[in-house]
């Protein structure tokens, strides 16, 4: 939750955004003792693309290592607009502690230039979203995640999934 300064690339010509996720939601920019997945977002994420779109950006290459997070991106699909509400219709908490209330997922406020840009993501990984070589299970560890916040987060990561799924099947 703390605010972080980060740079990301442009390329002019093709107005290309070139961006690591790290940058805004690294690993290396929160001290060992106070990784917590379960309140670490992405939120800084959405707020670089936000930054670059305002700046005419439309293509967007996002690196996605290194993160301290396990929120899904939810964090960076709220800065960009969407809203991921609980039961009684309340913007989840951050992290992967917010993922176990989503109930509703709405694109209402979403910024309307979002709808024109293309992302490619760059990654060296090709693990599924849940189970035994998810990526709670195989990245939680290194991001603080005891036993029970990995089989929790698993889970929920899973139900998120599900529900997103059926909010927008493409």
């Amino acid at each position: 939750g703390k605010t972080v300064n980060c740079e990301y690339g442009i390329l002019e010509k093709s107005k290309t955004a070139i961006l690591e996720m790290s940058a805004a939601a690294g690993i290396t920019l929160v001290p060992r003792e106070q990784l917590d997945p379960m309140k670490a977002t992405t939120y800084g994420v959405g707020e670089m693309i936000k930054d670059a779109i305002l700046k005419g950006c439309r293509r967007f290459i996002v690196g996605i290592g290194g993160s301290a997070t396990n929120d899904g991106g939810v964090g960076m699909l709220q800065a960009l607009g969407y809203a991921f509400l609980d039961k009684d219709g309340k913007q989840v908490l951050p992290g992967a502690r917010g993922l176990k209330d989503i109930t509703e997922i709405t694109a209402v406020y979403v910024i309307p230039e979002l709808a024109e840009c293309k992302f490619r993501v760059a990654c060296d990984v090709t693990n599924p979203l849940c189970g035994e070589l998810g990526c709670s299970a195989i990245y939680g560890p290194q991001k603080g995640a005891t036993p029970e916040m990995i089989q929790d987060m698993d889970q929920w990561l899973g139900a998120y999934a599900e529900l997103a799924k059926e909010r927008f099947p493409k």
